[in-house]
């Protein structure tokens, strides 16, 4: 998968389940979803379910109804998109099902190759929030993200490293960011806006990523969010990142306006953030059809 092969991947996974190797997280059972009543559950990150929730509508050609079964800071939003005939979230009353599978086995078993990744944006919100223009000026606006998980974080960029950027002219910055990282914001109180420390709903962070011309983001989920709905992101991958983003590349076939910034080598963000300071210059120029380019990013 990191290198592309999405093919010799499902070959290779069959071959592990031939040998009766049980997977602990497959519920599907193999059969086809015609005609069922399909319950999906989302029992991984909420970056996993953001990213291969766009299979449900081929579920939904096949099935009688689809259920999702997400966590619950994901039910308003999934729920508002209407991505699902009924979504709801962990300990709630399940409608009736005859067939469940896990959100993650749906990429194997739609048999996806780099060619027949259903598009983005798939996910909608209704509204974007207001988030005011500093001191009167047209300024583009610019949403951050900077840490990961405890998962994985060699995934997260400190914020003080991104402090450069803070420096450049034309630009207006606020963090989209979440949870105890937000303290990393105090020495920049009055140049980042805080808009998202005590978000407890992915829509509402989605609401104030519609607001912004461009995210800027680490590998967590707020990544995900953005390229799901169709916004300008440029997404930090660490030297060895998750297959999902494969090797050598700036962009992904998984989300068409989103633009990747590799480390170069392990731990080091300084390239990657002077490579961000010439793009965001650039942009300023040339405009946002500048996430888009497709060129080596040096």
């Amino acid at each position: 998968m990191l290198c592309g092969h999405f093919e010799k991947a499902w070959d290779e996974s069959d071959a592990i389940e031939r040998r009766g190797r049980p997977d602990p997280h497959r519920f599907w059972d193999g059969t086809p979803f015609r005609g069922k009543q399909v319950i999906v559950r989302c029992l991984h990150g909420l970056g996993d379910t953001i990213q291969f929730i766009r299979f449900i509508p081929l579920i939904r050609e096949q099935a009688a109804t689809v259920t999702v079964e997400a966590q619950p800071g994901l039910k308003s939003l999934l729920a508002q998109a209407r991505i699902a005939d009924h979504v709801i979230t962990w300990g709630e009353q399940e409608p009736g099902w005859d067939q469940q599978v896990e959100i993650n086995e749906l990429p194997k078993i739609f048999r996806v190759t780099e060619e027949t990744i259903p598009s983005a944006p798939y996910l909608t919100v209704t509204r974007s929030r207001r988030t005011g223009t500093a001191n009167g000026a047209v300024k583009r606006k610019i949403g951050l993200v900077w840490s990961a998980s405890i998962y994985n974080p060699l995934r997260s960029i400190p914020l003080e490293q991104l402090a450069p950027l803070f420096e450049l002219p034309g630009l207006s910055f606020y963090s989209l960011q979440a949870g105890p990282a937000c303290q990393e914001l105090r020495p920049w109180t009055g140049v980042v806006r805080n808009l998202s420390e005590h978000a407890g709903d992915v829509l509402e962070t989605a609401e104030n990523m519609m607001a912004m011309d461009l995210v800027i983001t680490a590998d967590t989920m707020a990544a995900h969010l953005g390229g799901a709905l169709g916004l300008p992101t440029w997404t930090l991958l660490p030297f060895a990142c998750d297959w999902r983003w494969m090797t050598g590349r700036v962009d992904t076939p998984w989300y068409g306006s989103m633009r990747l910034f590799r480390q170069s080598s392990p731990g080091d963000w300084a390239p990657v953030v002077r490579r961000l300071a010439h793009a965001l210059q650039a942009l300023c120029y040339q405009g946002l059809s500048s996430h888009q380019s497709t060129q080596p990013v040096v």
